[in-house]
């Protein structure tokens, strides 16, 4: 079963990544809310990750619980809000997104391949704010540990956060 990775990327989605590396001028990312949302609006279908993971982006999101504790539930959405800080001579510059998951891994298309990091690069624009998320859409999504998210601009990390998952308490 394929899973959502969550990036809202309103309208950027026509902009070419070629124009965008001539000048990146994305200087750092200031991480302001953290912990577990839930989407809202309609959704805006973007290429396939190149491992396969289904992408997508949604009008906007609403944060449900400042927490970097997540109970590994079906349907659980965890991730961080960010606003980017520079300046840039082209309309977007390229942010590499960085998805770590614990051992073993995520399930991804090959179902005997487990998917240990994902990478994804996406034309942002300076000084506005995006939402990156991860959505828990299968059984084989619930994988306890550290999920770790990071956001790259060229050999330069500005971004890390990380979630510990956990599995829900048997009573």
């Amino acid at each position: 079963m394929q899973r959502l990775l969550f990036i809202l990327m309103m309208l950027l989605g026509s902009a070419t990544l070629a124009q965008a590396q001539e000048t990146a001028g994305i200087s750092g990312i200031d991480v302001y809310e953290f912990g577990t949302y839930t989407a809202v609006g309609p959704s805006y279908e973007q290429p396939a990750s190149h491992q396969g993971i289904r992408m997508e982006a949604h009008e906007s999101y609403v944060h449900l619980e400042t927490t970097r504790t997540i109970v590994a539930r079906v349907g659980v959405r965890f991730g961080i809000r960010y606003r980017t800080k520079g300046t840039t001579v082209t309309p977007t510059a390229p942010l590499t997104m960085v998805w770590k998951f614990p051992a073993p891994g995520i399930t991804g298309v090959d179902r005997h391949k487990n998917i240990r990091q994902e990478v994804v690069e996406v034309p942002v624009l300076p000084n506005e704010s995006y939402a990156l998320t991860m959505s828990l859409d299968s059984a084989e999504d619930l994988v306890p540990g550290t999920w770790t998210f990071e956001i790259w601009s060229g050999k330069n990390k500005l971004a890390e956060e990380k979630f510990e998952l956990i599995l829900p308490l048997i009573s």
